[in-house]
C-alpha cells in the first residue's frame, strides 16, 4: 500500500486525494497519511515572522526521508526552491488557475471596491502588489487555512479577501469569487496552482510511475518561475511574484515583479525564450531584476 503524505487541512487533503485518484487509475493501491506542519500550528504570527522556508513542507520531507511515506503532495508554491538532499519532485501535476482572486459580497468587484476598503490576505506578496495598485486599501493580515480565512472575512465584515484561485477551485467555492486578478499585474507566487509530488530520488520504480502523470508544460513554467526566486535568494514569504506562460508551442514569456511592502516602489521585468531553456531564462530575469535594484526591496 503506497503511502501519500499530506497536510491535514481540507484543501491539502483534496489535493492529495486528486493525486491518489491518479495513482488508483494506474492500479496502485494507496492511502493518505496526514501531518501537521509548523505553519499549520503557529497561527498567531505572520508567516514572515516565523521563518520563511519549509514552513508547510519540512515535516512531510522528514517523513519521506524516514520512510514513513512514499510520496508527499505539496502546493508547489509552498516548497522551497532548494529541496532536502535525496528528495526530488517526481511529477508536476494537475495545474490549476494560477491567478489570485478577490472574494467579496455579491455585486462587489475589484473595480467597485470603495475607497479605503479593508482587504484580508495572508501574503506579503499580495499585500505589496495590492498596495501598489490601490494605495488607499487597508490590508489586514489573516492567517489560517482557507475555511478559517473565509470565516474571518465574514465575521469581521471586511470588504474582501484575496486568495489563490487554485485553492478556491479545488474546494469548489467558485461562487465566492467576485473577480480574478490579472496575473500580469497581481503576479502570482512561483508555481502557484501546480501540485508537486515529491519522492526519494533512489526510488526509481516509483519515479517511473510518477513520470507518467507529469504535466511537462507545467513543469517548464514552474521551473522557470522558481529559478527566478532561487536566484534572488528569497523564500516563499517575500513581496515577489513570477508568472510564466506559453506564447507558442516552443516559447515562454516570464514576468518577475518585486515591490516594497508599501507598494510605493515596484520593479517589473519580462524575458522570453525557448521553454527548453526555462531555468536559464529564469536566472536571466532574476539578474535583470537585481540590476534594477530588486534586492533592496527584498
Amino acid at each position: 500500500m503506497l503511502k501519500i503524505g499530506t497536510r491535514s487541512s481540507q484543501l491539502a487533503q483534496a489535493q492529495a486525494q486528486a493525486v491518489s485518484n491518479l495513482l488508483t487509475s494506474a492500479g496502485i493501491d494507496n492511502e493518505l497519511v496526514l501531518f501537521e506542519t509548523k505553519g499549520d500550528k503557529i497561527l498567531d504570527r505572520a508567516l514572515d515572522a516565523i521563518g520563511d522556508k519549509g514552513l508547510f513542507t519540512t515535516e512531510l520531507e522528514k517523513a519521506l526521508l524516514d520512510g514513513l511515506i512514499d510520496v508527499a503532495v505539496h502546493s508547489l508554491k509552498d516548497l522551497p526552491t532548494t529541496l532536502s538532499s535525496h528528495l526530488m519532485i517526481g511529477a508536476y501535476v494537475l495545474p490549476e488557475d494560477p491567478r489570485d482572486v478577490l472574494i467579496a459580497k455579491p455585486g462587489v468587484s475589484w473595480n467597485s471596491l470603495p475607497q479605503g476598503a479593508r482587504i484580508g490576505t495572508s501574503s506579503l506578496r499580495r499585500t505589496a502588489f495590492l498596495k501598489a495598485l490601490r494605495p488607499d486599501l487597508d490590508i489586514v493580515p489573516v492567517r489560517g487555512n482557507l475555511q478559517t480565512r473565509v470565516r474571518k472575512w465574514k465575521e469581521q465584515g471586511w470588504d474582501g479577501l484575496v486568495l489563490a484561485a487554485a485553492g478556491v477551485h479545488r474546494l469548489h467555492w467558485q461562487e465566492l469569487i467576485s473577480s480574478y486578478l490579472d496575473p500580469w499585474i497581481c503576479v502570482p507566487s512561483p508555481g502557484q496552482g501546480v501540485l508537486a509530488v515529491q519522492v526519494r530520488d533512489d526510488n526509481k520504480d516509483l519515479r517511473a510511475i510518477l513520470a507518467r502523470f507529469n504535466d511537462s508544460q507545467a513543469e517548464i513554467t514552474s521551473k522557470a518561475t522558481r529559478a527566478v526566486l532561487a536566484e534572488l535568494g528569497g523564500g516563499c514569504q517575500v513581496p515577489f511574484g513570477a508568472y510564466a506562460t506559453w506564447t507558442d508551442e516552443k516559447t515562454i514569456t516570464i514576468r518577475g515583479k518585486v515591490a516594497d511592502l508599501t507598494g510605493s516602489r515596484v520593479i517589473v521585468r519580462d524575458v522570453a525564450g525557448p521553454g527548453a531553456h526555462a531555468e536559464e531564462l529564469g536566472k536571466r530575469l532574476a539578474q535583470e531584476l537585481i540590476s534594477a535594484g530588486a534586492l533592496q526591496l527584498l
